[in-house]
């Protein structure tokens, strides 16, 4: 199993990968057909029929792609998941997500080798060749199963959330104005060089919390 922490990367990435045995995809194809459990942990992998330690490398793997919360409860996204009309859609819109960074540099990354894949992940981690080469074997093994011909794109922003974005830079401004007094007030905020729309909401909620009171 893998954890690895993306030391070269400023934004502190965390590759959450997990190396999983051939058991992958029937592991994928069964749970689309069960019953959504109300914690996917080592029993419920049993019940399903894998017992093997590799096996439970799966309940990390949907925890990184964001199926799952960190105590192993499924999310909105795992009950689409489960929707055998949707399975290949989700996952693929769930990788999308979970690996922004490898689509900002290539946006069609699932389509590429599993040795060019490596390669980037071993630039992007510094970690050796065996190590990139799980991730990147696990990445691909994942892509293969889903299916990006109908994937969503990334989630339109609020419109607080809207970024003016320049080729060194990006910066939001923010203008709050009070009629009593005739203020304006502008602020610039230097955002990290992300495609997550999580950390721009966490950014822009703290921003409420202190200036509005």
């Amino acid at each position: 199993m893998l954890d690895l922490k993306n030391e070269g990367d400023n934004r502190g990435h965390e590759y959450s990968v997990h190396a999983v045995d051939k058991n992958l995809h029937a592991i994928l194809n069964k749970v689309q057909h069960a019953a959504v459990p109300e914690a996917f942990g080592h029993d419920f992998l049993r019940d399903l029929g894998f017992s093997s330690s590799n096996d439970r490398s799966i309940i990390k793997v949907f925890k990184y792609l964001g199926l799952l919360d960190t105590s192993g409860r499924p999310q909105s996204a795992y009950k689409e998941f489960v929707d055998h009309t949707k399975t290949k859609k989700v996952l693929a819109e769930r990788l999308h997500a979970a690996f922004d960074d490898l689509y900002t540099a290539n946006k069609k990354a699932h389509e590429q080798s599993v040795d060019e894949l490596k390669g980037w992940f071993k630039s992007k981690t510094g970690k050796g060749d065996a190590v990139a080469l799980k991730i990147a074997s696990t990445f691909k093994s994942l892509a293969t199963f889903a299916d990006f011909s109908q994937a969503r794109g990334p989630a339109p922003k609020k419109e607080e959330e809207k970024v003016e974005s320049h080729e060194e830079d990006k910066v939001q401004r923010i203008r709050l104005s009070t009629d009593q007094l005739g203020l304006v007030y502008r602020f610039e905020i230097h955002l990290p060089d992300t495609q997550n729309v999580d950390t721009f909401r966490a950014i822009f909620k703290a921003m409420r919390e202190e200036l509005i009171q």
